[in-house]
C-alpha cells in the first residue's frame, strides 16, 4: 500500500529558501559532469525524441555499466510538459529539469525536517535547516541528476518514516532507494531496521511479507520501464552492485585511503558543523542513536577503495540532526553563544563562496558547447567534434541547440578513438591543448577556454584566489573559414 501516509505534500516558507539557494547553485554552475551524464543525456532524449528509443544517447553511448530510466523520467516528465507549453530553448529545458530535481530534494528534506521536529522539537528542526543551507555540497548536488541525488530523496524519506515509525513508508522508499537507485543505501538504513529490531520497537517477522511484495512490485515496475528502453530484460542497479562492489571494478577510478572520508571528505561536506555534530553526539544518547547507523555506513562504505565525496552524502542530514542539537544547546545558554553560532553559519557561508567559486571553472566543456554556435547558422551543414575532456566536463544533449532527430543539418560526434586524419576532416573541434599540433595544419584556433586549477591563499585581500588553467581550446576548420566568408560576403 502506497497511501497518504507514505507520500504526503508539505513545504513551509522558510524551506523556500533551500530551494531558491540550490536554484542559484544551478544556475551559476548550469553544465554537469561526466557522472551525471546518462540521467541528463536521458532527460533530454525523452523530452526531445520520445518514442525514437534508437536515437537515444544510451543506445550509441551505454557507458560502463546501465543505469535506471526511473529517475530521468520523474524529472523528464514534467519537464516535457514546461517545455511543450513554453517552447523555449535547449539551455534553459535543462534549467527547468535542475530547478525539479531541486524540488525533489527540498520535498523530501521537508519531510524530514517535519520528522526530526517531532523527534526533538522545533528548535532543532529550525537548526537543522539553517544548517544545512549553509552547507556547500548537499544544497549543490542537490539540482544535479546523479543517481546519488535520486538516492539521496529516497533515503531522506525513508529516514522521515523512521522516525515516525511508519513502516509501510519505511518499507516503499528503502525499497525504491536500494533495489533502484543506489544499492549501497542498504548498509544506511538496514541498521536503522536492525536496531529497532534489537530493542523489540518492531517485529521483523510482521515485516517480511509486506516487504517481499514490495520488492517484487517495484522490481516489476521498474525493471519493466528499463527493459523497455534499454531493449532487453536489464536490472540496472543489480548490475552496478555486482561491476562496482562484487567485482569491485570501480577502483579503476581512483584508490583513497580508508580514513578518508573521516579527515578529507566530511570536514569539507560539513564544515564547522562537523565538530557540533561530534559534540552532540558525545552529549545526547538520542542522538548518538539516530547518527549511528551513519556511523556504521560511511565506516563500512569505506573498505572500497574508490571514494568520492557524492558517496556520503546521505549521511549529512543525520550529522546535522546532532549539531542541530547542540546548536540548541548553545543557543539556550546566552548571547555569547548565539553570536558564536551566527560566526559560524557566516564562516560555513564563506566557505560556500570558495567551493562555488571553484565549481564554476569546472564545466569548460559546457561554455565551449555554447560558443560553437557563434561559427554557423543552424542552417548551415556543420560537424562539431566533441574531444574527450569537453564530453566529461560540461559538454551534453542540452548544449547541442541545432541538433534535430532528423534531416540533421549540425552532426556533433564524441564518438572516441578516431584518427586524426578522420577528425581533421570536421568544421569545429574541441579539443585538449597538448592535441592542438594535430590540427594546426587544417584548423585556426578560435577561443581558450578555463578550467580550475586549485585554491591559493594571499597575504592580502580577498585571501583566497581561485586559479585556472587552459584546458580547452576551440579549433575551426580553415575550409570552414573561407565558407563562412564568401557566404557574409
Amino acid at each position: 500500500r502506497m497511501g497518504c501516509d507514505v507520500i504526503k505534500f508539505k513545504l513551509k516558507s522558510d524551506e523556500l529558501v533551500m530551494f531558491v539557494v540550490m536554484c542559484v547553485y544551478a544556475v551559476i554552475c548550469p553544465f554537469n559532469k561526466v557522472e551525471e551524464s546518462f540521467n541528463t543525456q536521458a532527460i533530454h532524449d525523452v523530452i526531445y525524441k520520445t518514442k525514437y528509443i534508437y536515437y537515444y544517447d544510451h543506445i550509441t553511448f551505454p557507458g560502463v555499466v546501465p543505469r535506471t530510466f526511473v529517475g530521468a523520467l520523474a524529472v523528464a516528465m514534467p519537464t516535457a510538459l514546461i517545455n511543450y507549453v513554453t517552447s523555449c530553448s535547449k539551455y534553459l529545458t535543462h534549467q527547468i529539469a535542475r530547478f525539479i530535481l531541486a524540488f525533489y530534494v527540498t520535498w523530501c528534506f521537508s519531510t524530514f525536517r517535519r520528522a526530526t521536529k517531532n523527534v526533538f522539537g522545533t528548535q532543532v528542526g529550525n537548526f537543522l535547516l539553517l544548517l544545512t543551507c549553509s552547507q556547500f555540497h548537499f544544497m549543490f548536488y542537490a539540482s544535479r541528476t546523479l543517481p546519488n541525488t535520486f538516492g539521496m530523496c529516497c533515503a531522506l524519506m525513508t529516514m522521515s518514516h523512521w522516525f515516525n515509525r511508519d513502516w509501510d513508508g519505511f518499507l516503499w522508499w528503502s525499497g525504491l532507494g536500494v533495489l533502484i537507485f543506489r544499492s549501497e543505501l542498504m548498509i544506511l538504513l538496514g541498521p536503522m531496521l536492525l536496531m529497532d529490531i534489537y530493542y523489540k520497537k518492531k517485529d521483523f517477522r510482521e515485516l517480511i511479507n509486506p516487504g517481499l511484495q514490495i520488492a517484487g512490485i517495484l522490481l516489476i515496475v521498474c525493471c519493466s520501464i528499463d527493459t523497455y528502453l534499454w531493449r532487453y530484460t536489464i536490472w540496472p542497479e543489480a548490475k552496478v552492485f555486482y561491476f562496482n562492489t562484487w567485482m569491485n571494478k570501480s577502483n579503476e577510478w581512483g584508490r583513497m585511503p580508508f580514513l578518508w572520508y573521516f579527515y578529507s571528505a566530511l570536514p569539507r561536506v560539513m564544515l564547522l558543523g562537523l565538530p557540533l555534530a561530534v559534540a552532540g553526539i558525545l552529549t545526547e544518547r538520542r542522538v548518538f542513536n539516530v547518527t549511528l547507523p551513519a556511523i556504521i555506513f560511511v565506516a563500512l562504505y569505506s573498505l572500497l577503495p574508490h571514494k568520492e565525496v557524492r558517496f556520503i552524502l546521505y549521511v549529512v542530514p543525520l550529522l546535522n540532526i546532532a549539531a542541530a542539537f547542540f546548536m540548541k544547546k548553545l543557543w539556550d545558554k546566552g548571547i555569547l553563544f548565539r553570536c558564536a553560532i551566527l560566526g559560524m553559519l557566516l564562516a560555513n557561508l564563506l566557505g560556500c563562496s570558495v567551493f562555488l567559486s571553484a565549481s564554476y571553472h569546472n564545466y569548460p566543456g559546457g561554455s565551449a558547447m555554447a560558443a560553437v554556435h557563434k561559427y554557423a547558422d543552424c542552417d548551415q551543414n556543420t560537424t562539431v567534434y566533441i574531444g574527450n575532456y569537453a564530453a566529461q566536463n560540461g559538454a551534453s544533449r542540452f548544449g547541442e541547440e541545432c541538433e534535430a532527430v532528423f534531416e540533421r543539418r549540425w552532426n556533433y560526434i564524441k564518438t572516441e578513438n578516431l584518427t586524426i586524419s578522420t577528425i581533421r576532416g570536421f568544421d569545429l573541434l574541441l579539443v585538449e591543448p597538448k592535441e592542438v599540433t594535430h590540427y594546426n595544419p587544417t584548423h585556426t584556433l578560435e577561443e581558450k577556454f578555463y578550467g580550475f586549477s586549485r585554491i591559493r591563499l594571499t597575504p592580502t585581500p580577498p585571501f583566497i584566489l581561485t586559479e585556472k588553467k587552459e584546458v580547452l581550446y576551440l579549433l575551426r576548420s580553415k575550409s570552414m573559414k573561407k565558407k563562412i566568408h564568401i557566404i557574409n560576403s
